[in-house]
């Protein structure tokens, strides 16, 4: 079969290997989706540099079909959930696996999707919606990774909310409380891929610098970045009694005006994966999720894709590979 490795920071390959044999389930991969992690790692970023080194097969955002293993599942697409949690510790028992110390990820602790054929653990696979594409089920992991954020926001009718970060978090995320009747504005550099959130209806307002929104502090922010810099913008923007929940992993750390946070009891919750219950949820949903907002590539050239979005050159929010 044939696989991308990433052999060094900043260098894929595509090589050929066996298909993997041993217990599970084994997929023919149709699709994955490239995430701000696979990039990260792909720079080396001092804090991907910090938990990840090559070489790797990435890719934890995969949809495939089951072509070995137990019957009731031959032949179906499947979403996989990217992490195998221990299921005996504290988090695991008391319903949170995705924060089990002891986790293991698809792309990293174990090969990704970034290859014509993967073997996981069957708990890993949960059955696509009737009638979905099969590529729209490599949307599930990141669209449940919104939702966990959402969650963690806690959204009350009728307020505000800043989206800090047009990529594919920040516009899952915006969907998703627009969803909620909440009115989203966006703070995303990047012109035309603001102006078409904008135009799709997923955002009421968009702002390419900090400088251009109003001046009305927000009850809530999601920072869907996670560098020093926007941590400091969302704590900025955001209202006395306020939530910031940041989903972004970009930086290692950020200071904080403890002052500013403890007179005015604004909250900073940080959102990790999701659980279970979340990833079935975000499957329901993908069938309402718009097409639009995604950028569909073929895995050949996936070197290519890397290097497209480092660059910026693709306006759409989300890029799926497709085998």
């Amino acid at each position: 079969m044939r696989a991308w490795v990433l052999r060094d920071y900043g260098h894929l390959q595509l090589e050929e290997s066996p298909v993997p044999h041993g217990e599970g389930l084994l997929l023919k991969v149709a699709a994955v989706g490239l995430c701000g992690s696979d990039l990260s790692v792909y720079k080396g970023t001092p804090a991907m540099r910090a938990r990840w080194h090559p070489p790797l097969v990435l890719g934890h955002e995969v949809v495939g079909v089951v072509e070995e293993g137990p019957g009731e599942l031959l032949g179906q697409g499947v979403a996989l959930y990217p992490a195998l949690s221990c299921g005996t510790c504290g988090a695991c028992l008391g319903g949170s696996p995705h924060l089990c110390p002891e986790r293991r990820h698809l792309g990293f602790h174990l090969p990704g999707g970034l290859a014509e054929w993967i073997r996981i653990p069957a708990a890993l696979a949960y059955p696509l919606p009737e009638g979905l594409p099969l590529w729209k089920g490599a949307l599930a992991e990141p669209l449940a990774v919104a939702l966990h954020a959402v969650r963690r926001a806690r959204p009350r009718p009728g307020e505000r909310a800043l989206v800090v970060g047009g990529g594919a978090m920040g516009a899952f995320a915006a969907w998703l409380l627009r969803e909620e009747g909440i009115r989203v504005d966006l703070l995303e550099p990047k012109g035309e891929r603001a102006e078409r959130l904008k135009a799709l209806g997923v955002v009421e307002s968009v702002a390419l610098a900090a400088e251009e929104l109003a001046e009305q502090p927000y009850p809530l922010v999601v920072d869907t970045v996670g560098l020093e810099a926007t941590l400091v913008q969302a704590l900025a923007f955001l209202a006395p009694g306020g939530r910031a929940v940041v989903v972004g992993l970009s930086g290692l750390g950020a200071p904080l005006d403890l002052q500013d946070l403890v007179l005015r009891e604004k909250a900073v919750l940080g959102s990790y994966l999701f659980t279970p219950e979340e990833f079935r949820e975000a499957l329901s949903l993908l069938p309402h999720l718009p097409e639009a907002l995604v950028r569909l590539w073929p895995a050949e050239r996936a070197d290519e894709a890397f290097a497209a979005l480092l660059e910026g050159s693709i306006p759409e929010p989300k890029l799926v590979l497709l085998w």
